[in-house]
């Protein structure tokens, strides 16, 4: 008889039409780029008897109501999975890539760190913290860049310093692409997933569902690649045996290399920062089953508030970050991850955070060696709507197509 190895297992999923009810269609689902990983297990209440037997001994107990718990750790990737879990914390849809060209504001021209046009770049829906790439500008070396909007007015996108090459030529023909963006829309939409687990050595699926994700970690190093955890909460699995397993056919797989935190760009207040030596964020929805009578299963997973937090250490080389600490002063966040390319347009992975604070800081006396490094506790709440922002605790872009 053969037995299942470690490494041959195929993660998959798709979304849900109706919670804990298999998708109809087992085309069109994907394959999620897993590393180590507790993956999914279906847990049993225990239901235990309370019976006092003339020989003393306990009696056998039953199983009852069901849950599924587990995770998935993986390296950061564009597209595919990527988007399906990270519009499943946000709770919201992609919004699709939009196409400005240069004459629909009339002209532009660049500073080294500005976009300038005669239209209204805010009624074009460019917002604080967007990405966007130049194509077909007279100056190549503008084009094919992933530029964060640090601030944004009528007639000018200010993007960080030295982004961008001077040209004071106007430009008519070009196009300006905001790349698609994921927030935390107004009336959040709850998704849930049917996931197989495939033992492909003895041929059988555990096929989990009614999964909704309720964590995803994200955690940034020097010399590694960036990595995202998926932590879920779902109802029941299904055993599929030889001949109706695998239970998707063909899950579609990105084929893009991971992603390096060394690779990205980190800004704070729209200020590169070139100091930090680990980011971790977590998102974390708060959320449970609730046990019925007349079924082992859960009618829902009944998710709730959302919670972000995150964890910075960085070289101290002043007491700046003791000062935004003492007077609780806000700032924003942004991270860009890039896929290195020979040429051309790099596909990226980013978010951006524009509330956050201090609510720790602590740093070593002294001793050992290397730099002092201090460890700040980051408090993140939501962004009140405002002209040129949009109303969001956090904010992914992605350049993978819809």
């Amino acid at each position: 008889m053969a037995s299942q190895t470690a490494a041959n297992v195929l993660v998959a999923l798709k979304r849900e039409a109706t919670i804990g009810t298999a998708p109809a269609t087992v085309t069109d689902a994907a394959r999620l780029r897993f590393i180590d990983s507790p993956g999914l297990v279906l847990n049993r209440a225990q239901i235990m008897s309370g019976e006092k037997r003339s020989d003393r001994l306990a009696p056998m107990g039953r199983l009852g109501g069901k849950s599924v718990t587990g995770s998935f750790n993986t390296e950061a990737t564009v597209g595919g999975a990527t988007d399906i879990l990270l519009e499943a914390i946000a709770r919201g849809a992609w919004a699709t890539a939009v196409a400005i060209g240069f004459a629909s504001v009339t002209s532009i021209t660049t500073g080294t760190n500005t976009v300038m046009g005669s239209g209204d770049w805010v009624s074009q829906g460019i917002r604080v913290g967007d990405i966007f790439r130049l194509s077909g500008h007279s100056v190549a070396a503008n084009n094919d860049k992933n530029l964060r909007v640090t601030a944004v007015s009528s007639g000018t996108i200010t993007v960080p310093a030295g982004s961008l090459t001077l040209n004071a030529t106007a430009d008519t023909s070009g196009t300006l692409t905001v790349l698609r963006k994921l927030v935390n829309p107004a009336t959040p939409t709850r998704y849930s997933h049917a996931i197989e687990q495939y033992d492909a050595d003895i041929d059988l699926s555990e096929l989990f569902l009614g999964c909704r994700v309720t964590g995803v970690s994200l955690s940034f190093r020097p010399g590694a690649n960036a990595t995202i955890g998926y932590t879920f909460l779902g109802l029941d699995r299904t055993k599929l045996d030889t001949g109706t397993s695998p239970y998707y056919s063909n899950p579609s797989v990105t084929t893009g290399l991971a992603l390096v935190a060394d690779d990205s760009t980190i800004l704070k207040d729209g200020v590169r920062v070139a100091s930090f030596t680990g980011m971790d964020l977590n998102l974390q929805i708060a959320a449970s089953g609730v046990p019925v009578i007349g079924s082992f299963v859960s009618p829902d997973i009944f998710d709730n508030d959302l919670t972000i937090s995150g964890t910075i250490t960085g070289l101290r080389s002043d007491f700046a970050n003791l000062t935004l600490y003492d007077a609780e002063t806000e700032f924003s966040l942004s991270v860009v991850l890039e896929e290195p390319v020979a040429s051309g347009a790099k596909p990226c992975l980013a978010l951006y955070l524009p509330r956050v604070k201090i609510s720790g800081l602590s740093a070593p006396a002294g001793g050992g060696d290397g730099a002092k490094v201090e460890t700040l506790q980051l408090m993140i709440g939501p962004r009140a709507s405002a002209t040129g922002h949009d109303a969001t605790a956090i904010a992914f872009h992605t350049s993978a197509a819809a």
